[in-house]
């Protein structure tokens, strides 16, 4: 249903505005005008960058949509795919024995800054960078390889024809949901051009010449050199990065004469009200309160739970507040890095998992504003396994696991230990937290470990530091936030099968489970919606078994605005889109 007033009513109220101001108002403005504000916007830390290939936060992927704005995304409100930077949404053409081929088409209007129209090649580029073996972050490398081919019409390059791995179930995602960048700035001699799209998506670091080994890694470094990361950003977006003054603020302005424009009335993602758009970094909370009470920030998502209720109930504050919750694709987990010797054993992670209140956390630490999970398929999916339930709070288990699998205090000291591979280990893990709401859940479970002899340290880390140290596997175990991509299909591949627990895969905790693989590779393939429903319920049941993480609860975001905006909540991360965000009259 049309949202929106009719041309003829438009057209007769822009006339009569016009006439009111030549005769009876001087100084009104233009219809425009009123979107002409700065959006003040708190963030906890600076990104660790504004690269969507390299990026790893949830924040990066926040900011880099206004710049950087993807081929098709989610809509804010019924969360189904739509067309942006392209004139519908990848539809199926043709199949093959290995491959089904989608056809994508841009739009005449999508242009760079520097007026180049938007065409396949940007879009090949952008599929072979992200397939490039020397990249360092992986998760588009995964995503991606289900990318056979990328051909351009010969007379048309705006038409390009997409080969998807066959059955591929997110066929239409990999095709077109990634962020665009132009080829002739991240690539400007065309290095990547002299590359195969399926050459790159079949081979590793080791199948190539020296010379063509040499290229792309030329290529990796200056993609993603310092430049390409914090300053010199460009995309298709409504809006282009101005400021990055690190842990300070970094500010996008809205581009003018912006080719998106036109589209606007049909689609919120289109919308860009805010002339600037502020990040300003306010690590401290308490800060962030006193901004918001005195109307020096407009908007802040994350405000912890206590904060947040105890805000509700203050009458203080200079300027009026409006408080927004919204349940979102977002559930925090205990990360285990099975690589280490004691991680390694069943016992041990069954063990720690009954010393987790998950039901405590909830009710303490987020204040009743979240729901326990018990795996990585959100409740709200249709093929969540509601037989599972959280790992029962039970510390005379966690006791009584851990002596049968042989641990005791031998040495007196208060810790346990057991010998494995002919050394003495000991029952200490340290524990990598990002944020005060990982923390306190870190120190809860740290009191509980103590009472039964494993020590657990929790260390913090600034989130850069803290995804570095993810990957690189230097932890034993991590408090660790997921955000999930509002699909109507789970992917479970990229993050634990076992073929990405290897160094630069996506796999962390390192599982390697035949049958969680062998069911990872079923879900992928499978077409009937019934039997693959099924496999994903066995999917959470292996994976519950394996123990390999120990999940939470899935927060609901809690955010406040000062009265001076408008702000409709959504179920994307971070619960709203600031590019719709208006300034109220």
């Amino acid at each position: 249903m049309n949202r929106h007033p009719s041309a003829f009513f438009i057209l007769s109220r822009m006339l009569w505005s016009a006439v009111a101001c030549m005769m009876v108002l001087p100084a009104c403005k233009s219809p425009s005008a009123e979107e002409d504000f700065t959006l003040r916007i708190r963030i906890a830390q600076d990104p660790d960058c504004l690269h969507p290939i390299q990026s790893q936060s949830a924040l990066a992927t926040q900011i880099e949509a206004l710049v950087m704005m993807p081929m098709i995304e989610y809509g804010a409100g019924q969360l189904e795919l739509r067309p942006l930077l392209v004139k519908e949404v990848p539809v199926v053409v043709d199949r093959t024995d290995s491959t089904t081929i989608y056809f994508v088409e841009f739009r005449e209007e999508a242009r760079w800054d520097d007026g180049r129209p938007i065409t396949g090649n940007d879009y090949a580029f952008t599929v072979k960078a992200s397939l490039n073996p020397f990249i360092a972050n992986p998760s588009w490398r995964s995503f991606l390889k289900n990318i056979h081919n990328v051909r351009i019409d010969s007379v048309n390059e705006r038409k390009v024809y997409v080969h998807v791995a066959r059955d591929y179930m997110l066929g239409s995602e990999v095709s077109g949901n990634v962020n665009l960048y132009p080829e002739a700035v991240y690539d400007p001699a065309g290095v990547l051009r002299g590359y195969e799209v399926h050459d790159l998506a079949r081979r590793d670091s080791t199948g190539w010449t020296p010379g063509e080994s040499d290229a792309l890694r030329r290529f990796a470094a200056s993609f993603q050199s310092s430049g390409f990361c914090k300053s010199d950003i460009q995309g298709a977006g409504p809006y282009r990065l101005s400021t990055w003054e690190a842990g300070a603020r970094i500010v996008l302005e809205r581009k003018t004469d912006w080719w998106g424009s036109k589209f606007q009335s049909a689609e919120p993602l289109f919308e860009a009200h805010p002339r600037t758009i502020e990040y300003l970094v306010m690590p401290d909370e308490a800060a962030t309160i006193l901004a918001l009470k005195e109307g020096s920030i407009d908007l802040a998502a994350g405000i912890t739970p206590r904060q947040f209720i105890a805000l509700q109930q203050d009458s203080s504050s200079s300027v009026p507040l409006r408080f927004h919750t919204t349940g979102f694709f977002q559930y925090a987990m205990l990360e285990l890095n099975l690589r280490k010797p004691a991680l390694s054993e069943w016992a041990v992670r069954r063990a720690l998992a009954h010393l987790v209140d998950v039901e405590g956390y909830i009710r303490n630490v987020m204040l009743g504003l979240a729901d326990p999970i018990v795996g990585p398929v959100h409740p709200r999916k249709p093929y969540y396994n509601d037989t599972l339930r959280s790992i029962a709070f039970d510390p005379d288990r966690s006791r009584k696991l851990l002596a049968d699998a042989g641990w005791a205090d031998r040495n007196r000291n208060g810790i346990l230990d057991k010998t494995i591979d002919g050394r003495m280990q000991e029952l200490r893990f340290s524990l990598l937290v990002s944020g005060e709401l990982s923390r306190q859940v870190a120190l809860l479970l740290a009191s509980e470990a103590r009472k039964i002899g494993v020590e657990i340290v929790p260390e913090s880390r600034e989130m850069a530091v803290f995804i570095s140290d993810l990957n690189a596997r230097n932890f034993d175990l991590a408090v660790v936030t997921i955000s999930q991509q509002a699909t109507s299909l789970y992917d479970p591949f990229q993050v634990y099968h076992s073929q990405n627990a290897r160094p630069g895969g996506g796999n962390r905790s390192g599982l390697q489970s035949p049958l969680v693989d062998s069911l990872i590779l079923a879900i992928r393939t499978t077409t009937d919606e019934t039997e693959r429903n099924a496999l994903y319920r066995r999917f959470q049941a292996a994976l519950y078994d394996a123990q390999s993480q120990i999940f939470l609860f899935s927060p609901r975001e809690r955010i406040v605005t000062t009265n001076r905006v408008a702000l409709e909540p959504i179920l994307r991360r971070p619960g709203y889109l600031e590019n719709t965000v208006r300034r109220k009259p």
